[in-house]
């Protein structure tokens, strides 16, 4: 039996990343600034490359920005710290960053139909553990989706909420809803008691029923959180749902994924003691700086996901639903197959016939289609991932549409059941169709 290749970086990391480390510390020993940038270039010009001409994006966690969000980012904002509320800085000389602050959080709160917002969050795992400091003390309960229901790693005592010592229990869950069961809801949260019930997460293709959860954690004095980190863009949109509006104490997200914005995260509510927490649990408790460059994308993505000039989301979801259709014409056991498949950007994809997630993933990867795994409501909890989860959000705002939906699934077909040398000629050919993204106006039908 070969040796396993060793790793300077990680040495404790699992075989296939040694052997993916080893590959790449063996490639790059590059010595001197010069060659370092020089080899950064190369890298960059290589992924732009494969995001633009040669792959499909079909991961439902990403996104593309918009010319005038990418125009908005200037990373020299990025190293000038600005601790504090406008006016009372710990810092002098921040008086734009002020005005940044100012902008994205009134675009921010505006754009969830919100009161209050909080923009300043490194990512949504980082909104998630705000909530957990502010609102729980260690060795209380918190009631989550599983990870079969779709449930986040930040919703999980091995992960995020394990930084806080929190007992996490499941919710009861109808894998043919897709949603918290209704009828073992009361019984659940009279027995459990959590101070914080949160929905929503990774896999999220239907609204959830939150005026039904909310009268629920009334009856046991929970706060009701949603996790919209998949959805917010669509949600800014007005469609899915309006999480506030329908119950939610408060609403957590990604700034990217379907939002279209900057790395990093958010919460909202129109609760002002809620919101106040939330953001002393921002700072200090949880960071001294965050990175202000985020604030002008931020703000800008946030005002372009509500007046939808030009629409992606209608046209996002649609897809997404054309696509669950066309998969399932190629035999593939699509969620929610008698529900029209999905009311938002994802599909999700039963690979238990194909090896599970992990191969199935990887098979489109070497066709130049780009997705991800997930777990299914049915699968055992100890199992490797066995779906696949699509994502029509970036396809769509490069120059897809449902109509092109047809040509995706029959290149996801091909990737799935071809035997032979794979190769990413199809994809490239398919997205040299696309003509041009949404923001130029060259682009053509299709």
């Amino acid at each position: 039996m070969n040796a396993l290749p060793s790793s300077v970086i990680a040495p404790w990391a699992d075989a296939t990343s040694l052997r993916r480390l080893h590959e790449l510390e063996t490639l790059h020993r590059e010595d001197g600034a010069v060659a370092v940038a020089d080899a950064v270039s190369r890298v960059l010009d290589a992924y732009h490359h494969r995001m633009t001409t040669d792959g499909l994006v079909l991961y439902a966690g990403t996104n593309v920005l918009s010319p005038a969000v990418r125009a908005a980012h200037d990373g020299a904002l990025s190293t000038r710290p600005a601790l504090g509320w406008p006016g009372g800085k710990l810092q002098t000389g921040v008086e734009e960053i002020e005005e940044l602050e100012v902008i994205a959080t009134t675009q921010v709160a505006r754009a969830m139909r919100a009161r209050y917002a909080e923009v300043r969050f490194l990512t949504a795992t980082m909104a998630n553990l705000a909530l957990y400091s502010a609102f729980t003390r260690p060795g209380d309960t918190i009631a989550v989706l599983s990870p079969e229901a779709g449930g986040h790693a930040s919703h999980h005592a091995h992960a995020t909420a394990g930084v806080r010592g929190l007992n996490v229990s499941h919710l009861p869950y109808s894998s043919t809803d897709l949603d918290v069961d209704a009828g073992l809801l009361d019984r659940f949260l009279a027995t459990h008691r959590p101070k914080l019930v949160l929905v929503g997460g990774s896999v999220s293709l239907f609204p959830h029923r939150l005026d039904v959860l909310r009268e629920a954690a009334d009856r046991v004095g929970a706060l009701l959180a949603y996790d919209a980190s998949h959805t917010a863009g669509l949600i800014a949109a007005g469609y899915v749902q309006d999480p506030l509006a329908e119950g939610a104490h408060v609403v957590t997200f990604s700034t990217y994924k379907t939002f279209a914005g900057p790395a990093g995260g958010a919460a909202v509510t129109n609760d002002p003691r809620l919101a106040e927490a939330v953001s002393h649990a921002a700072y200090p408790v949880l960071s001294s700086n965050y990175d202000p460059a985020r604030l002008g994308p931020l703000a800008v993505a946030a005002a372009e996901a509500v007046e939808q000039q030009p629409s992606w989301a209608a046209p996002t979801i649609t897809a997404a639903q054309h696509l669950g259709a066309h998969l399932a014409e190629h035999g593939y056991h699509i969620l929610a197959a008698d529900r029209g498949y999905t009311r938002t950007h994802q599909v999700v994809v039963d690979a238990s016939g194909l090896g599970g997630g992990g191969p199935a993933v990887a098979r489109l990867a070497a066709h130049g289609i780009y997705a991800g795994t997930c777990r299914l409501p049915w699968q055992l909890p100890d199992a490797p991932a066995q779906g696949v989860r699509l994502g029509t959000q970036e396809i769509v705002r490069r120059g897809a549409d449902a109509s092109t939906m047809a040509d995706i699934a029959a290149l996801i077909h091909h990737a799935l059941t071809h035997r032979g040398t794979a190769t990413t000629d199809g994809a490239a050919e398919l997205r040299a169709g696309l003509g041009h993204d949404l923001w130029t106006p060259t682009r053509r039908s299709v």
